[in-house]
């Protein structure tokens, strides 16, 4: 009997999707361009790192994509139609890696366990970051020379750059850029746990959803928007939309919603601190528009389409493309953007007032 370990569906362990045996079976598939993503961190970055795909599946087609990334954004890449095999980055699968070759391999992250990975990984070609004998974070291609000036330089970052995120990693792909918009795949039942939440409280599409995602992320606390402006912004929309209002949140989030819940006048519906990501993203996907610091949750609004109200502090706008359906707020401050985790006075979210985000909220309407 002869096997062929150099078929696409071959699994060896087991028997392949299609229950045959290698000799003389019709749906025999050479492998196409394999092509490695390394892209961990951080969960939001890993879905606009999705704007890759569509000119990667392109540029090599036919091609086999894996991609890497933490465990907890790995279902932002389960349902994704141009992702072949995702995988979590863990040591089982990190040594798995280490027997494979790939045509291309890009690495997009900067920390050292992804770039080491990336380094010792067998490709023909390599794109992005890697490291060095001394453990130093180096390119592996000119084209990453801008990326990697980006962490270095404050003044290119903070002033100079005029390029979003998206256009930056197509050029560390040498890709052409062509504004796609992020890949992303909710699956249906990720949105019945919102569906039965509107159903429950009885609520209909006749007056506008709006989603208030009150966390600043793990990350930048810097990011996180004044409660008093939480409970103004409420108010108003309440009186100029009569808006049914939506508190959205994690873990991190529970007794901040928790307290808005009992200061608010208005009703509001607080969709709960333990929904699974893509629930959460369920949640998301029934809002008309979204409120959000940049964050996950600004994200997965725009992977989903919806109308979004960004609102930006300690980060860049430039580097966030909200494709037409949205508004950017960023006071533009002096010191802004500094791309600080801790700050004694916030004074950048604080310069964002509650009726500059209901005026943007109403143009979205």
């Amino acid at each position: 009997m002869t096997l062929r370990p150099d078929c696409l569906h071959f699994r060896g362990e087991k028997p392949c999707p299609f229950m045959r045996l290698c000799e003389g079976c019709p749906h025999f598939t050479p492998f196409p361009t394999r092509i490695l993503i390394i892209k961990c961190r951080a969960q939001g970055d890993v879905l606009r790192t999705t704007t890759l795909l569509p000119a990667l599946k392109k540029k090599y087609a036919p091609s086999h994509v894996t991609w890497v990334t933490d465990p907890e954004s790995i279902e932002l890449l389960l349902y994704n139609p141009l992702v072949d095999r995702p995988l979590s980055l863990d040591p089982e699968n990190a040594l798995a890696l280490l027997g494979e070759e790939f045509d291309i391999l890009l690495s997009l992250d900067k920390e050292r366990g992804p770039t080491a990975l990336a380094t010792k990984v067998r490709a023909k070609k390599k794109l992005g970051f890697g490291r060095n004998e001394l453990g130093n974070l180096i390119i592996f291609n000119e084209a990453s020379a801008y990326a990697y000036r980006l962490g270095v330089d404050d003044v290119l970052k903070f002033v100079q750059n005029k390029k979003s995120y998206p256009e930056v990693v197509h050029e560390m792909a040498e890709l052409p850029f062509a504004g796609d918009e992020y890949v992303f795949d909710l699956p249906e039942e990720a949105k019945n746990k919102a569906r039965l939440f509107l159903k429950r409280h009885r609520i209909s599409p006749a007056r506008p959803l709006i989603g208030l995602n009150t966390g600043s992320g793990t990350k930048f606390e810097t990011k996180q928007w004044p409660e008093e402006y939480f409970l103004k912004l409420i108010r108003l929309l309440d009186r100029k939309f009569a808006a049914r209002v939506f508190l959205l949140g994690g873990k991190r989030e529970k007794e901040l919603n928790l307290r808005l819940s009992r200061r608010s006048r208005v009703k509001l519906y607080n969709t709960g601190a333990d929904n699974s990501l893509l629930e959460f993203a369920g949640f998301i996907s029934m809002m008309d528009v979204v409120v959000s610091s940049d964050t996950l949750a600004m994200h997965l609004a725009i992977a989903l389409k919806k109308k979004v109200v960004a609102l930006f502090g300690p980060t860049s706008p430039v580097e966030v493309d909200l494709y037409g359906r949205g508004r950017k707020i960023f006071a533009g401050l002096d010191c802004a953007p500094c791309y600080r985790q801790t700050c004694p006075d916030r004074k950048c979210m604080k310069a964002i007032t509650p009726e500059m985000v209901c005026r943007a909220v109403g143009e979205l309407l």
